[in-house]
């Protein structure tokens, strides 16, 4: 639920004109962690014996010298209306409408091994090809027996398990007796 308003936000966002997305994307984001980030601020915005006015004084009004004001005007909008909590989903909303537009997307590489450099470009070009996008890898150290490569927002996902590999070459061999 909460997704879906954040999105209507992230709508409203996009068609001002005249604003730096990747700009209001990482001021946004940035607020968006700190809010992740501290379990307090969190209490403090879904609190509703806090109002509104105040959330928007702690929340934003220290802030709104470093943001455009068109973005201080949606902020102060969400407070209004007690949606100052969805800023997480809302950087995130916003960072996957940034990422269709410029068919900019990011992706994780999965394993429990060191993966080279090398591979993750190869992985990357072959993702892109494919999904006619622009796909950049990061590595993620895990407990997965052989690789993952997930790129969430197009949907894509690549998995080589040795463990899968292991049993498909036990089944091959024992339909070959």
């Amino acid at each position: 639920m909460s997704n879906l308003v954040a999105k209507k936000y992230v709508k409203a966002l996009l068609e001002i004109d005249g604003l730096s997305m990747d700009d209001v994307s990482e001021n946004i984001s940035a607020i968006a962690e700190a809010i992740k980030s501290n379990p307090q601020i969190v209490e403090f915005l879904d609190s509703p014996l806090i109002k509104n006015s105040d959330k928007y004084k702690a929340v934003v009004e220290p802030l709104a010298d470093k943001l455009d004001t068109k973005v201080v005007s949606l902020l102060k909008l969400m407070s209004d209306k007690g949606r100052l909590s969805l800023l997480p989903d809302f950087a995130d909303e916003l960072q996957k409408e940034i990422q269709q537009k410029s068919k900019q997307f990011n992706g994780v590489v999965c394993s429990a091994e060191e993966i080279d450099s090398a591979l993750i470009e190869k992985l990357e070009k072959k993702l892109s090809s494919f999904s006619d996008a622009v796909v950049k890898l990061s590595y993620q150290k895990s407990d997965i027996d052989g690789i993952r490569a997930e790129v969430a927002d197009l949907g894509l996902e690549l998995n080589f398990s040795k463990e899968r590999v292991k049993n498909a070459l036990i089944e091959h061999i024992q339909k070959a007796l």
